[in-house]
This record gives structure tokens, C-alpha cells and sequence, in this order.
């Protein structure tokens, strides 16, 4: 069925000039764009957005979406003790954890995000996860965060590496491509030094195998950082790339504490780093120098993360902290532009999740991911200076519309397949619940 998504403006070209756009949708794909108006289709239905700015749909590139239910629970505390606390006590029931799931999806959604690479957390149910995201309309790249090796006085882990390429060829067999295509899997080792050598090498072989991705945390903490130094004598940059755990179909999340060595390597290898400043700085994992990495031409895509972490999933935000950190820690005032931080949400964001052929751009022949921002308003009234308005001044409240996989999923902010103000009501209760046994 065709969709006339018309009378909107866009960025046009490569200097980003606004003029008008419309925009033609044959099933859950993109079919025509343009500057002129498109006759609708016999048959078509039409959607006119009355001068409203439309954008490719946001990618996140690293969400735990369970998290949900921890959020503002683990504040003030450092990237340890964080996970000591997560690890312990964010046990959630199968029920629990698509409610939880679900309300993270409904956030992201209104604000703009279209697809979550979701990597889902011990200790919650990795089906009930990718549930939610199906029945949420999302497209999702899915997988769930697994290692083998017991650090620390952390509890021990409940597989060996047999036992997590078994799990992980179980996802891939039960989710792979399914809903029309919107949810596909990639396999997450959740980092070194949490994983084996003998678990990250039979990762790289399943991986090829399946002929899927890998996403993998990489040098988020200090702490971690020097015990994976200790662990097996390298860098863990160097590590992953004597297992074979770099390329182009991987992301590695987060890169706070890297070596121009590490960085040489990562930028050698194609690898792309997924960047979550909210939560760098939060749970004070370090100021991550992206600039650098920028500057040898690696592929940076924005996250999330978890709410627990981050506090949202509103993607404007990480991509304004992302531009100011660039500038800030770089002292370059031309690092990470507004240009820079819309692509680090939609194109960058695909790429490094493997998607770069299908979403992330308005595109003929991509998928039909559609956001809708509202314009004019008092923070966005300047066509000249739009794009450095929304990174600077917009947020998720600004997302008017919302289209995947060509289906209108919110029009005019209503939510037209779920019922918001239930699944409000079942997560608030569950989370009432939650909070009587976690700890102070």
C-alpha cells in the first residue's frame, strides 16, 4: 500500500540547505523523495505535514531497554559499584522484563528513535526483550549480553563459553529476521575482561558462521581497562584484535580508555565505536576522547545505553553532549558540528549496526523509518540555522510523527498501536514492587 508523506522540508544536499520535501512510501519502503510534489498513487493514503520537518529515523546504537525500571535507583555511584549493585539485584520476572522493555521503547520511540541495537542485560529475560521491541514496532538488532569468566567478588557467571555460543546460536535460530525483517541478531560477549579468550574467538567463528555482527563493550572503565591489561598482558583493543574481535561488523561500545595505539588499531580494522556520553559521565566511566578517533576516520554512532545510566533514551541529548564533549575536550571549536551529531544518529548509527543499506536515510530503496519533528516552534524558528538549532536547542518533546517499516507508529505524539496509559499503569505497579527489595 502507498503512503504520500507530503508538504514537509528537509535537508537537502551536503551543506544541509531546507527547502521542501515529499516524500513516497510503497510498503515498508522508501520510493520516491523529492522537491516537488509527488501525485499520490491510486489508492494511497496521504499524510500531509503542514511544513514539519522530516528526518530519517533515529538509530541508537547501544540500549539495555530493561534497565527502564532502574532508573534513578543507581545514582551516584562510579562505574564499579554501579555493576556491583546492577548485577546483584536487577533480577526481573519474564513478565517484568517486557513491561520494562516496553516502556523504554515507548520513550524512544516518542523521541524520535526508530531502531535499538539491544544488547539485553544479565539477569533479565533476553526473549521477553525482544518481545517488547517486535510488539512495539521497532526495528531492532538484538542480542544479549553474555561472558564466562567471573571478576572480582561479582557473582559467578551461569554459562561457560560452550554454553554461550549455544545460547547465542539459539537467539539467532529464534529471531533472526523475523517481523518482516525488523528485528535481526548480532552476538554480544559483553567485553573483556568478563569473557574468555577461548569464549571470544568462538565468537568471531559463529559469527562468520552466521554471517551476523558483533557488539561488545570495549574500555569503558579504568578499573576494568587495567584488569584486562593484567588479565592477558595487552590492551584490550589489542586483545580483541589477537581473537579476532575487530572489523567491519563490529561495534565496540563506550572507548573511554584507549591508547593512540588502540585507537591506530580500531581506525586499521573498520571497526565502529558506539559513543554513549550520558552514561561516561553518570556513572563517571571517564571523558571519552572521540575527536581523536573522528580524526582517523572511524565510524562513531550514539547510545543510550540504559536508563539506569544514562536517565533516558532521548537521542538529541546524546548528541548535543556529544558535540559539546568533542568540542570541549578537543579545545576545537569545528569538532563534531550539528552536521556531525545528526549523522552519529541516523547514517553512523546504520553503519554500525550493520544496517547501512536499509535505514538511516531518506533514501530510495531504504526502509521507510520516518521522523517528524515540529516546526516551527519558539526554540526552532530559523530555516538558515535549523539543524544547529535541533541539536542545540531541540529534544525527544519536539518529535511530532513516527514511521517503521512504513507504518505510521505515532501521529500528532498519540501512539496509534499501543496503549500507552496501560502499559504506564502495569510497569508502575511492577516497579513498586522492584523497589521493595533493592537496596538503599
Amino acid at each position: 500500500m502507498f503512503k504520500l508523506i507530503r508538504n514537509g522540508i528537509g535537508f537537502w544536499g551536503p551543506d544541509r540547505t531546507v527547502g521542501p520535501m515529499h516524500l513516497l512510501v510503497d510498503g515498508d519502503t522508501i520510493a520516491a523523495v523529492s522537491r516537488n510534489e509527488i501525485p499520490a498513487p491510486e489508492g494511497a493514503r496521504v499524510y500531509d505535514l503542514n511544513g514539519r520537518l522530516l528526518l530519517p529515523g533515529f538509530v541508537d546504537a547501544h540500549t539495555h531497554l530493561a534497565q527502564s525500571y532502574g532508573r534513578g535507583i543507581y545514582d551516584n555511584r562510579h562505574l564499579t559499584q554501579w555493576l556491583w549493585t546492577m548485577i546483584r539485584y536487577l533480577h526481573l520476572d519474564e513478565d517484568e522484563t517486557y513491561t520494562a522493555a516496553q516502556l523504554a521503547c515507548i520513550e524512544a520511540l516518542k523521541s524520535g528513535t526508530t531502531t535499538v541495537a539491544e544488547m539485553t542485560s544479565l539477569g533479565v529475560n533476553v526473549d521477553a526483550s525482544v518481545q517488547a521491541i517486535a510488539d512495539c514496532g521497532l526495528r531492532g538488532v538484538v542480542s544479549s549480553c553474555l561472558g564466562d569468566y567471573q571478576e572480582g567478588d561479582n557473582p559467578a557467571p551461569p554459562l561457560d563459553a560452550e554454553g554461550v555460543l549455544e545460547e547465542m546460536t539459539r537467539l539467532h535460530r529464534q529471531w533472526h529476521n523475523s517481523h518482516e525483517g525488523r528485528i535481526t541478531v548480532r552476538l554480544s560477549p559483553v567485553g573483556l575482561p568478563a569473557c574468555s579468550e577461548e569464549l571470544m574467538r568462538g565468537t568471531r567463528a559463529l559469527a562468520d558462521e552466521l554471517d551476523v555482527g558483533i557488539h561488545t563493550h570495549c574500555c569503558e572503565g579504568e578499573i576494568e581497562t587495567q584488569n584486562a591489561y593484567e588479565r592477558f598482558g595487552c590492551s584490550e583493543v589489542e586483545a580483541l584484535g589477537q581473537f579476532g574481535v575487530l572489523g567491519p561488523d563490529v561495534q565496540l561500545v563506550h572507548c573511554v580508555w584507549l591508547t593512540d595505539r588502540d585507537r591506530q588499531l580500531i581506525a586499521e580494522s573498520g571497526s565502529h565505536v558506539v559513543h554513549c556520553p550520558s552514561t561516561n559521565l553518570k556513572i563517571t566511566d571517564g571523558l571519552p576522547q572521540m575527536v581523536p578517533l573522528q580524526r582517523l576516520g572511524v565510524n562513531i554512532a550514539l547510545g543510550c545505553d540504559g536508563q539506569s545510566s544514562s536517565g533516558s533514551y532521548d537521542l538529541f541529548k546524546e548528541a548535543r553532549l556529544a558535540s559539546l564533549l568533542g568540542k570541549g575536550l578537543s579545545a576545537d571549536a569545528a569538532a563534531f558540528p550539528a552536521e556531525t551529531a545528526l549523522e552519529m544518529i541516523t547514517r553512523n548509527g546504520a553503519r554500525a549496526i550493520g544496517l547501512g543499506e536499509t535505514v538511516g536515510e531518506l533514501t530510495v530503496g531504504h526502509k521507510a523509518d520516518l521522523t517528524v519533528i515540529d516546526y516551527p516552534q519558539v526554540h526552532l524558528i530559523d530555516e538558515q540555522r535549523l539543524l544547529s538549532n535541533l541539536i542545540y536547542a531541540g529534544s525527544g518533546g519536539d518529535v511530532d510523527s513516527v514511521l517503521v517499516n512504513g507504518e505510521v507508529l505515532m501521529w500528532h505524539r498519540e501512539l496509534l498501536h499501543l496503549d500507552e496509559q496501560a502499559i504506564l499503569a502495569k510497569a508502575l505497579k511492577q516497579m513498586r514492587r522492584a523497589a521493595r527489595i533493592l537496596p538503599n
